[in-house]
């Protein structure tokens, strides 16, 4: 039993570690968690209105830190710092709720993201991914691959962003999310602009996201599409090119500089001169967009040229030129670095995944060999207490047995002595009244006389059956089988076999029986030969091996008759009356 309880207690501790802390019961936050995707501005209101979030359980707390951060950052806010979500993150790291922890990490990455801190971002969303990979929790899954694959875009290391894309991609396809969906396949077109794809298949991926935008009705990602199909388009189809582009410099005031330069050009490519110049003005308000300078400048020579200036636009093109190959050098040479850089993460991402995969092929053998373990020890300790059940019980019935055979035996010898007690009064007065020979005078009352005597003090046929029964008995029914075995066996040969069993000598057995010794020794020997055994064996010897007595061989003590008050002393007080009345 202690192997036993040993062993619970170590199952029962691992399983506690594992579990750790639970999730949060506070209906406020889980009204709050209902309407997180469906109407964050409510779940927002909610959270907002738990006063002094920080004094509510830690459980608690840490659930109102995720659902706040994760509503804030569904409403666009603000988010200046990274310590509220860091208190879930910390809490959830040492339980297991995955989706928590999974959730916590990956808002923790997409403030990092918002912080321009790629590095610390890129952590916490890989976190996230391997945390998640154990739930059902697509759409967040889609969602840290799609943050990933965002972050090595902006890095420009587009060969690592599409893949992170088009799992993104399944992930939001297996969960049917088809607003996720229109995101993805906008990114997937947009890298494969970038690696100067086909234009077909650009477009092929730009079209279904402006169609799973528009079905899901997500204004905003229709129009963002509508505009990048007119960066797409703004040197293959004017027309089309300056409709989407106008869409998207109505729509996002803040990148009004980038779409007004690509506006300028198909302007002028459409030969609407003040259209032109109206929007290459507003583009050249922005200087800290170098990128498209390049077109600011090309669209300026290109009126100029269309106005008859030829030494402006020979500078103008001079100067687009210029920015266009320092530019063009200094991109070569970043992504040259990024390469390298690039190549260095991919070995260290290999050692690191091999030697994880490594370290958790050792936990899981330590583990199953800790199982098979304790299990081995639980079926020892079950089979060992069963085992040890099984004597207790073999010990008990033995005991049982043991105290009912003394019992009987006792009783057994109990019976013996009264029976043997009872056998010896008779002899007794049997053998005092051959003894008395009176001279009675008249022989009526000596007769009378001599019947009562005997019939108190002599054993009667009757008696004698009862005594071979109780005999019979007490040596377990031995008596009674000799004679159905031996069915020439006599009543009186089953007499001499009672008294012999019960140790009478012969002259007792003699008195007993009314018979000499020789007429006794004759009737032994005729037992002897109806029984079947040898007859230089001893009979009382052989009846003593086949009844396998245990009794003490020393004959019971017979009790000293008084005279006065035993069988002689009645005996003699009534020839004393008989005198008188003589």
């Amino acid at each position: 039993m202690n192997y036993a309880r040993f062993s619970l207690c170590i199952l029962l501790s691992v399983l506690l570690m594992s579990c750790g802390d639970g999730y949060t019961k506070n209906e406020t936050i889980l009204r709050a968690e209902s309407l997180m995707f469906s109407s964050p501005d409510s779940a927002f209101s909610l959270l907002s209105s738990v006063s002094h979030p920080e004094r509510l359980a830690k459980a608690d707390y840490a659930a109102w830190c995720l659902q706040y951060t994760h509503a804030q950052y569904k409403l666009y806010k603000d988010i200046k710092s990274d310590k509220i979500i860091r208190v879930s993150v910390d809490y959830y790291q040492h339980t297991n709720l995955s989706k928590q922890s999974g959730t916590a990490y990956y808002l923790l990455g997409c403030i990092l993201k918002l912080h321009n801190n790629k590095k610390a971002a890129l952590l916490a969303l890989k976190e996230a991914d391997d945390i998640l990979q154990n739930t059902t929790e697509n759409d967040l899954k889609g969602l840290v691959k799609f943050n990933i694959g965002d972050i090595y875009f902006d890095d420009e290391i587009f060969n690592q962003s599409l893949p992170y894309y088009k799992k993104a991609l399944n992930y939001f396809i297996v969960s049917k999310n088809l607003k996720y969906q229109a995101y993805a396949y906008r990114e997937i077109s947009d890298v494969y602009n970038q690696f100067y794809s086909p234009f077909d298949s650009v477009m092929h991926y730009s079209d279904l996201a402006l169609k799973l935008s528009k079905q899901t009705g997500d204004t905003l990602n229709y129009y963002s599409i509508l505009a990048q199909q007119g960066e797409l388009l703004y040197d293959k189809d004017y027309a089309r090119a300056k409709e989407y582009l106008l869409k998207g410099f109505q729509h996002f005031p803040v990148l009004r500089p980038n779409y007004a330069a690509l506006l300028s050009y198909t302007y002028s490519k459409l030969h609407k001169q003040d259209s032109a110049r109206f929007y290459l003005n507003i583009s050249a308000k922005d200087t800290l967009k170098s990128k498209y300078n390049v077109t600011q400048y090309f669209i300026g020579a290109y009126i100029a040229k269309d106005e008859g200036n030829i030494d402006k636009a020979f500078k103008l093109y001079e100067k687009a030129y210029f920015i266009r190959n320092t530019f063009f050098k200094e991109t070569i040479r970043n992504q040259l670095y990024r390469l390298d850089k690039q190549y260095d993460l991919t070995q260290k991402e290999k050692e690191n995944a091999a030697l994880k995969i490594s370290n958790r092929n050792k936990v899981i053998v330590i583990t199953l060999f800790i199982i098979i373990f304790l299990i081995g020890m639980i079926i020892f300790t079950i089979l060992h207490n069963r085992n040890k059940r099984n004597w207790i019980i073999h010990s008990m019935e033995k005991q049982k047995l043991e105290y009912e055979i003394k019992v009987k035996k006792t009783e057994n010898v109990q019976k013996r002595t009264l029976l043997l007690s009872k056998i010896q009064s008779k002899i007794d007065n049997t053998l005092k009244l051959n003894q008395l020979n009176l001279g009675i005078s008249s022989s009526e009352k000596m007769e009378a006389f001599l019947k009562e005597i005997s019939t108190q003090s002599v054993i009667s046929d009757k008696e004698w059956q009862d005594y071979i029964k109780e005999v019979n008995q007490i040596f377990d029914n031995k008596i009674k089988n000799l004679k159905n075995v031996n069915y020439q066996l006599t009543i009186i040969d089953i007499k001499v076999i009672t008294l012999i069993c019960l140790k009478v000598d012969i002259s007792n057995c003699c008195s007993l029986l009314s018979m000499s010794k020789n007429t006794m020794y004759h009737r032994r020997k005729i037992i002897k030969e109806r029984i079947g055994i040898n007859k230089d064996l001893d009979l009382e010897e052989w009846i003593k091996g086949y009844l396998k007595s245990e009794l003490k061989d020393e004959k019971p003590q017979t009790p000293e008759v008084d005279v006065k008050s035993g069988m002689w002393g009645f005996i003699q007080s009534r020839i004393y009356i008989f005198k008188r009345r003589k």
